[in-house]
Order: structure tokens, then C-alpha cells, then sequence
């Protein structure tokens, strides 16, 4: 399978180095030059529980994109998703399949605005992983993916790309209720991103202080309510488990939103805590201590510009 993980982030580098375990030629893609650098002189270094490995895997500027794919894994900022796929428009051929396995909600919709609604894929991933610097990443947290076509079609390309991951090390299995799994996922980000990203701490820090522990449980209940206003109906308590094993097993993680706000980037709030309040209004709800986190992260970028 010809694999191009646009966006490769830590995630990204993790999956990639996944399918390319699995057989899979994989092309890294990102706009961040010097790590495209970084892995074509010394190959993807990965620190992970097991030991280090360094892969010798492509990497690559969109601009260098110029033959289809199977698989394109969209692993982009949301805002940067019309304008990276637009980047690689050589890569999307007649039959590419695309796969967001992004933060938030609405990104299959997204993806639908450049191929047919049965060659979307999306997903969640619950796995860490972190930047150490271009093209190194490390990830020492345990954690699983699910996956699945994003508007009911055929799932024999999904159970191959499952398969794949799987076979590489990264446990991948196929859930026809995917949109609960991303509901799920995007009301624990909502949560635990924008705290970990306002006190400048890991999950460690949180799971420490009853203070956050009181607003977690609170954020939680309004996403459960907010999805089940909008007929997706989630179960809570696996996401109070999941925000728990983030603060025991990944207590020193640094979530994507924590890494952007010290890096001085834009985060993905609006997507993730911003989309489900939005999601609570329209469905006739309110969910006001995570429109107070959305708010105060957006108060934290407005210092940055």
C-alpha cells in the first residue's frame, strides 16, 4: 500500500513509522523543513517503552508530491486541512482513500470536499506521543486506535489499513460506531487540553489537584449532554476512565494544545471545545464551564499575536 501521512507531526511520524513496520511505502509529509531534513539524512528516530529505533522512512515538502497514493492520513492542524490537501492535489488520485484520524469534530466532512463520501475514512486515536525535536519523536504511553468508513461505505479498505497499523505496533481495530468514538475522544480533548494548555502542566498536575479534577468532571458531563443533544449517544464513563489513565499513565505527556500555546501556535480550541459548545447551542443547550475553558484558551492566543 503507497501510504502519504500528510502531517507528520508526532502522531503523524508514530503512525507512519507503523505502516512502514507493516510494509507499507510510506511517504512523510510536512511543511516543517528542517525535520524533512532531519529524516531524509538520518531516518525517523522513535523512543518508545520497548527501546529506540531509527526507520528509514521518505520524507517529504508537499511540493514534491507527484504520484497518487492508496491512503492519505490526514494528521493536519483542522484549519490547515483544505490547504495541505489542496497541496498534494497529485497525491489524490481516482481511487485514493482518505483517513482523518485529527482532533475535533466535523473533519470527515471535510475530507468529503475532495473525494467521494465512500473513499472517507475517520478515526481516533487514543495513543501519545510527543516531539523531541526534527525528526525525533518519542511515545511512552499505552493506548489504541479505532477506525472506520466516515459515511457507511464499504470497510474493506478500513480493515486493511487496521490490519496494517496493527501488524506495525499499533493496536487498530474497526468500530462502526465511529462517531460515538470521536465524540468520545473530542470531549475528553476538550476537557483536559484546555487545562493542561491554561496552567502550562501535564495530566499529572491535574489528576494532583481537586480543583481540576472537580472541573473535569463537570466539562465531561456537559460533552456527554451536548452529544446526546445531538443524537450521538455516548456512554460518560469511559471518558472519566480515559481522563484518569491520562493522569496516572500519561501524567508528563504535553497535549497538542499545551505544545502549540508554547511554541507561540495557533491551537486547535476552536475545533475541539469550541465545535462542542456550539454543538450544545444548537441543539438548544448550554455547556458554560467548557465555554469558559474555549474562551480562556482563545484569550491565551489573542496574547500570542
Amino acid at each position: 500500500m503507497k501510504v502519504i501521512v500528510l502531517g507528520a507531526g508526532a502522531m503523524g511520524c508514530l503512525f507512519g513509522a507503523a505502516f512502514h513496520r507493516a510494509g507499507a511505502d510510506v511517504t512523510l509529509v510536512d511543511v516543517n523543513q528542517p525535520h524533512v531534513d532531519a529524516i531524509t539524512a538520518n531516518g525517523l528516530e522513535v523512543d518508545l517503552r520497548s527501546g529506540p529505533e531509527t526507520l528509514p522512512l521518505r520524507a517529504a515538502l508537499p511540493t514534491d508530491v507527484h504520484r497518487p497514493a492508496d491512503l492519505v492520513l490526514v494528521f493536519t492542524k483542522t484549519f490547515h486541512t483544505a490547504a495541505a490537501l489542496e497541496g498534494i492535489s497529485a497525491a489524490v488520485g481516482d481511487d485514493t482513500h482518505l483517513l482523518s484520524l485529527q482532533n475535533g469534530l466535523g473533519n470527515d466532512r471535510r475530507l468529503a470536499e475532495f473525494v467521494s463520501h465512500d473513499r472517507v475514512m475517520a478515526g481516533a486515536s487514543m495513543l501519545p506521543s510527543d516531539m523531541v525535536g526534527p525528526g525525533r519523536i518519542r511515545s511512552h504511553g499505552e493506548g489504541y486506535s479505532k477506525l472506520y468508513p466516515a459515511f457507511d461505505g464499504d470497510p474493506a479498505m478500513a480493515r486493511r489499513v487496521a490490519d496494517l497499523l496493527t501488524q506495525g505496533g499499533l493496536e487498530t481495530v474497526l468500530d462502526p460506531k465511529i462517531h460515538e468514538v470521536i465524540w468520545s475522544k473530542a470531549i475528553f480533548n476538550a476537557t483536559m487540553n484546555p487545562l493542561c494548555t491554561l496552567t502550562r502542566r501535564t495530566p499529572g498536575f491535574l489528576g494532583a489537584n481537586a480543583e481540576a479534577r472537580a472541573t473535569i468532571r463537570a466539562a465531561v458531563a456537559e460533552g456527554v449532554a451536548a452529544a446526546h443533544a445531538n443524537g450521538v449517544m455516548v456512554d460518560g464513563q469511559p471518558i472519566y476512565d480515559l481522563t484518569e489513565t491520562s493522569m496516572v499513565d500519561h501524567a508528563d505527556h504535553e497535549p497538542s494544545m499545551l505544545q502549540d500555546m508554547n511554541a507561540g501556535r495557533r491551537t486547535e480550541v476552536d475545533a475541539i471545545t469550541g465545535a462542542i459548545v456550539t454543538a450544545a447551542k444548537e441543539a438548544g443547550g448550554e455547556a458554560p464551564v467548557l465555554e469558559t475553558l474555549w474562551h480562556l484558551v482563545k484569550l491565551e492566543e489573542a496574547k500570542l499575536a
